[in-house]
């Protein structure tokens, strides 16, 4: 007797995947197309490249250099033009470089081809550049760089520095064979979810107009610089970034700025100060808007007059710790890197990290010194976790901020029991000091279990309960200021984040064992569930909260900056259980979360880039289901989202990691197998 071969092996036909039926899949003519008298046709599955990070880098390198052949032997070509009419069908005349014969130029993914589906490495758990100095990088001082701060489109590993790999594991082995590593980065599958056509020319085409939604005391931001004094970039500062992270004084450096009290020495002076005006004009400038490169240009002029790590000083400190997190948010996440090292470093030799109770100096001066070393302890720690790097930092005891010093003050106010806009910097202290520990342990080596894992939020329970009444979200004071209102749902949003992080690997675990063996009938680890519960739950939660928040309030630029990084992140949680478990009652529950967020992207989108980048991975995953009329019924449908399933299995999946996966979102269609149920 023959042997009998299982239908399931064999694709559904043509006509039901464009009907989003359930195909039978009998030869020549399944029951569907029959029943309704239409052809059926089982088109084979086509080869595709596995699009593994090696493969994608070859690809990539082998696109440059055909770029820079083209450039030698057409110096005046415009490939671009040439491209866009080519995609259009009108043909393109080549300008005639004499009369020598021009080279052919092969595809350029074939360098991909060329390379066996079982050569990507099955136990790769890290992205790594192809040479020895591929983590050296060089940031320059414009911002035409694709990197961005939030670690959310550095995939190439070819000079960006390291990024940690937290939850890329390899499919092949550390999501189906249980990981042995866990990995680093608190944003991988947002920025590998990112990676696509980010050429300039590409991210101008997305509109932006932003300036109606500004306060009225300030106008739109693309006006010409020329046009305001420094008195209203440091008003800005004041305003929008200084009531969420207080490493100033303000009547201090009011005073200073006025002449009317001593400034620091040297170069110190001006570097502050033009870090404080380009942070004023980031905050109510927009994606288009340049004022603060002005200031930061500034910067750089004064810092290559004196030698930095040649001076220390509180002031200085100051100006590092401002300038590593404006250059992160001005997508140059290395730069400010190294300043916030130079900034911890200057700190712990000016013996910020330490009390010193016998030392006669001012109460005021012993405040700044507390507040700005907390202020350098919550950029460094969450600056480790958001790039997948160790935090090198000592544990000492929780800072004591008041703002109600002045230079005049003898003696210590009595503490208040309501928010300030020191509550904030106080309770992010103690939530990073709380998470470090937890970070490192997820970072070490072997990786914990789902038993270890739930015990690793508990640091993040007790610092919950140990938030003042005054400054919790029900609390009416918090909404009588908007910076209050953004700082207190932030630190919800990272404890909501820390979570995700900690059981998310469980997550990836349990989805790729039922890509893989979705017939295999299994009894899953009642703390592996508990743990793939908390992180679903986590994530609907920072979905909800960050749309409480966008409802009631008008965000700033730093708000939405905020609310980009954790709200992705979260999304990406309901994405990964609607792709597994479609059919799960809970399934609408998950679409509607993603709707929700996608709602929020698309607001988001009108004045950031990356906002934009986002929603068009929502879109790739669940555009179908976001248009249909009945989409509820079409989640009924087991196979609804096979050839995303097939990603990881079969011929499109051998080897490729998370990473890999995500990034196939958002890939040219030539690269990447069709969406669910597209036919086109």
């Amino acid at each position: 007797m023959p042997p009998q071969i299982s239908l399931a092996s064999f694709a559904a036909c043509d006509e039901c995947r464009a009907r989003k039926f359930k195909c039978p899949k009998e030869r020549p003519s399944c029951a569907v197309c029959s029943q309704q008298g239409k052809e059926c046709i089982y088109s084979p599955r086509t080869e595709r490249t596995p699009l593994t990070r090696q493969n994608l880098t070859a690809a990539e390198d082998r696109i440059r250099r055909l770029e820079e052949a083209f450039a030698e032997l057409l110096p005046e070509a415009n490939i671009d033009e040439i491209l866009s009419s080519r995609g259009d069908g009108t043909p393109h005349a080549l300008p005639q470089r004499n009369s020598a014969p021009v080279p052919t130029l092969g595809v350029a993914v074939s360098a991909g081809r060329a390379t066996p589906r079982d050569s990507a490495s099955p136990g790769a758990e890290e992205t790594l550049p192809q040479k020895p100095d591929g983590f050296d990088w060089v940031e320059e001082t414009t911002f035409s760089s694709i990197s961005d701060g939030m670690a959310a489109l550095s995939m190439n590993p070819e000079g960006t520095g390291y990024l940690g790999k937290y939850f890329q594991p390899s499919v092949k082995k550390s999501l189906v064979n249980i990981p042995d590593k866990g990995s680093t980065s608190s944003v991988i599958p947002l920025r590998a979810l990112l990676v696509g056509d980010l050429s300039s020319s590409s991210l101008n085409q997305v509109p932006m107009n932003n300036s109606a939604e500004l306060p009225s005391q300030f106008p739109g931001p693309t006006a010409p610089l020329a046009g305001y004094s420094e008195s209203f970039f440091i008003d800005a500062y004041f305003r929008y970034y200084h009531t969420t992270y207080p490493f100033l004084h303000e009547q201090t450096f009011r005073a200073q700025y006025e002449g009317q009290s001593p400034r620091p020495r040297g170069e110190t002076w001006p570097i502050l100060l033009n870090t404080v005006l380009a942070l004023g004009a980031w905050n109510v400038g927009d994606d288009n808007s340049t004022m603060d490169d002005t200031f930061y240009h500034e910067v750089n002029r004064h810092m290559r007059d004196t030698s930095v790590f040649e001076v220390g000083n509180l002031a200085l400190v100051q100006a590092l710790a401002l300038l590593s997190n404006y250059t992160q948010k001005r997508n140059k996440p290395n730069t400010g890197w190294n300043y916030l090292g130079l900034a911890v470093r200057m700190a712990l030799s000016l013996g910020l990290h330490k009390e010193f109770p016998g030392w006669k100096i001012s109460d005021l001066q012993r405040e700044m010194r507390r507040r700005v070393w907390w202020g350098v302890y919550i950029f460094d720690s969450g600056a480790s976790i958001t790039f997948g790097r160790p935090v090198l930092l000592p544990e000492i005891s929780i800072m004591d901020a008041n703002e109600h010093l002045t230079l005049t003050t003898t003696s210590l106010p009595n503490e208040i029991a309501s928010p300030t806009i020191y509550s904030s910097l106080i309770v992010q202290s103690k939530l990073h000091q709380a998470i470090n520990p937890v970070y490192h342990r997820l970072i070490s080596t072997p990786p914990p279990g789902a038993h270890e894992l739930l015990s690793l939020q508990k640091p993040i329970d007790d610092w919950e309960a140990s938030i003042p009444p005054y400054f919790q979200l029900d609390n009416p004071d918090v909404h009588q200021h908007d910076a209050l209102i953004l700082a207190r749902y932030r630190l919800t949003w990272r404890a909501a984040n820390v979570r995700i992080i900690l059981f998310r690997p469980i997550v990836l675990k349990w989805a790729a064992r039922r890509w893989t063996a979705q017939d295999i009938p299994e009894t899953e680890d009642p703390e592996e569930e508990q743990c793939r519960q908390l992180c679903l739950q986590s994530a609907r939660e920072t979905i909800a909260s960050i749309s409480r928040y966008m409802t009631t309030n008008i965000p700033s630029r730093l708000g939405s900056w905020y609310m980009l990084y954790f709200l992705f992140q979260a999304g990406l949680i309901p994405i990964i259980f609607l792709i597994t478990t479609s059919t799960s009652p809970s399934a609408p529950s998950w679409l509607d979360d993603l709707r929700v967020t996608k709602d929020l992207l698309s607001y988001a989108a009108v004045t950031n880039r990356l906002a934009d980048r986002c929603l068009e991975v929502i879109n790739r995953f669940c555009a179908m289901l976001f248009d249909a009329e009945q989409p509820e019924a079409m989640l009924q449908d087991p196979s609804l989202f096979d050839d995303v399933h097939s990603m990881f299995v079969g011929e499109y999946g051998d080897g490729m990691d998370f990473l890999d996966w995500s990034n196939f979102g958002l890939q040219p269609d030539s690269l990447m197998p069709l969406p669910p149920g597209d036919t086109s």
